[in-house]
């Protein structure tokens, strides 16, 4: 289930003022696993992109109904945005994890406050009722710290850059980001050109102009390297993306299914 939540990073790919956007994730065995809203709003030099991923069916039941929610809110400099704040959340039935980062581009440095929730089951004797009880609490704890390594971008601010950063002059690159794999998991990008491009737009329906392959490490060193082909349209903004063939679940593919854009 880790590659479907890897999909959810990379349907955040938009390039848009104002946009409203849904993907539908699929999966050749299992069916629907699960869906996307991407939101990109922007406004005097500034932005916000959030993305949130649900869930669905036997994903859903598999991963404890499982949300994740990533937001990133920066400001748009010389046509690059540049995040000051990066969001990530996960919320389970019984746990909740949110990690804020705090980037100061000044001091190359990024402040990361990670704030955590369970439920866990305690018991008490209820002298009243002369018995053990059992109930679930709530155990907070947080916790703060300062990144190793500074990076200047996170993975959405960094999707909403690939444009400008895989272009003809540099068709390919390392994704470094925060929010991405760490150092010892790379993912890098490279923009499809010729008959690379031919090959790769036979998987994808109509419509599609820039077509860019991830190649993604996986988090088990034992499992094999993974490539992603995600797909534009003519007005540049994500269409489809594609995970071929994974083990014993199939392809992974995520289509856009509702698709809005206004005007500041």
């Amino acid at each position: 289930m880790r590659y479907v939540l890897i999909l959810f990073l990379l349907i955040s790919s938009v390039f848009s003022k104002d946009i409203s956007t849904r993907y539908d994730v699929h999966v050749s065995l299992l069916g629907n696993v699960g869906y996307a809203d991407v939101t990109l709003r922007e406004s005097g030099g500034t932005y916000e992109i959030k993305l949130i991923a649900n869930t669905a069916g036997v994903a859903a039941a598999l991963l404890k109904d499982r949300v994740e929610t990533f937001m990133s809110r920066g400001r748009v400099v010389d046509g690059k945005y540049v995040p000051d704040i990066f969001i990530a959340s996960k919320v389970t039935t019984k746990r909740l994890r949110v990690q804020t980062y705090y980037f100061d581009h000044e001091k190359k440095e990024i402040k990361l406050v990670e704030e955590k929730t369970k439920l866990v089951n305690k018991t008490r004797f209820d002298p009243k009722r002369f018995k053990i009880i059992s109930e679930e609490v709530s155990k907070n704890s947080v916790e703060e710290s300062f990144l190793d390594v500074y990076k200047d971008a996170d993975v959405l601010s960094s999707y909403l850059n690939t444009k400008t950063t895989c272009n003809s002059e540099e068709k390919f690159y390392k994704l470094v980001a925060v929010g991405a794999h760490d150092e010892e998991n790379n993912i890098t990008v490279s923009c499809l050109k010729g008959v690379e491009r031919d090959s790769a737009i036979l998987n994808f329906s109509e419509g599609i102009e820039d077509i860019y392959n991830l190649n993604v490490e996986p988090f088990d060193k034992d499992d094999e390297i993974v490539d992603v082909l995600v797909a534009f349209d003519h007005d540049g903004l994500l269409k489809e993306a594609l995970l071929g063939e994974v083990f014993w679940i199939g392809k992974i593919t995520a289509k856009r299914v509702y698709h809005k854009i206004s005007s500041n």
